[in-house]
């Protein structure tokens, strides 16, 4: 199932805590081609796994927040299996998943992104940009 509603976030896409400000890293290039991205008709999808969006950093990137999605955890499938379905949808340009999925399948499900015109990107945890 799918969550429309848009949380916003105050240390998703910095590294630094809570309670202090941070500058945002602004070269990053998965955020770059989001931009480019958001500009399609379909959504940008992000999976249950992945932090959510923060609303300024995606904004300070050009990205157009209304697309994107923040999925729910599904009850009975994997992650894996989530992507798969988003892909095979043909309503997503982007889909921003957990690093946490295996390499191997990482490139499955680019291929099979590509055969969709999507494009999938595997956010790891440690990244500063990301959390």
């Amino acid at each position: 199932m799918l969550n429309t509603t848009f949380h916003y976030s105050d240390a998703i896409y910095d590294s630094c805590s809570v309670n202090r400000h941070c500058v945002p890293q602004l070269n990053h290039p998965i955020l770059s081609r989001l931009a480019q991205l958001s500009e399609q008709r379909q959504w940008i999808l992000y999976t249950a796994q992945c932090p959510r969006p923060h609303y300024q950093q995606l904004s300070m990137h050009r990205i157009q927040c209304h697309k994107i999605i923040h999925m729910k955890a599904s009850r009975s499938g994997s992650e894996i299996d989530i992507v798969l379905k988003a892909i095979q949808s043909g309503n997503a340009s982007a889909i921003v998943a957990s690093a946490g999925i295996d390499k191997a399948n990482q490139r499955r499900l680019q291929h099979m992104a590509k055969q969709h015109q999507c494009e999938v990107f595997f956010l790891n945890k440690t990244s500063p940009v990301f959390h």
